[in-house]
């Protein structure tokens, strides 16, 4: 249900040709731009090995997702984001889920904001979960 709901949304675009899916993460993303893509996929689980870990066993639980979407132009992100106007990254709730929109080719200080909006989605799941009996981490 909820890919199908993001692909029906205003998040998603035509532009988005390619994805990788690993657990919660869904990156979406042109072809043309492979190669950024997979450095934020990588960089993720580097920078954030623990929470990366958590999130794949709170995904299991709470079958929430977050949707990384790279968009190639600012043009393409101003069309899903009007109202994000000079952000670079930003997040936004999809019924249970997130969007993490990126606005074209960010330089690495610039790609430190993405992997903020994950820990902090992940952070959000650990607090809605712990307090639960029967999950521990």
């Amino acid at each position: 249900m909820s890919v199908s709901y993001l692909t029906q949304s205003n998040y998603y675009s035509p532009a988005f040709n390619t994805a990788i899916f690993d657990g919660p993460i869904r990156l979406y993303f042109a072809r043309s731009q492979e190669a950024i893509a997979l450095r934020i996929y990588f960089q993720l689980q580097e920078k954030l090995r623990h929470f990366y870990c958590n999130g794949k066993d709170l995904y299991r639980h709470l079958n929430q997702h977050i949707f990384i979407m790279l968009y190639p132009s600012e043009e393409v992100f101003d069309l899903s984001f009007p109202q994000m106007e000079g952000k670079s990254v930003c997040r936004v709730c999809l019924g249970a889920d997130f969007v993490v929109g990126i606005r074209g080719v960010l330089p690495d200080e610039g790609l430190a904001l993405v992997y903020k909006e994950v820990a902090d989605i992940i952070k959000g799941w650990q607090a809605e979960v712990l307090p639960s009996p029967e999950l521990t981490l």
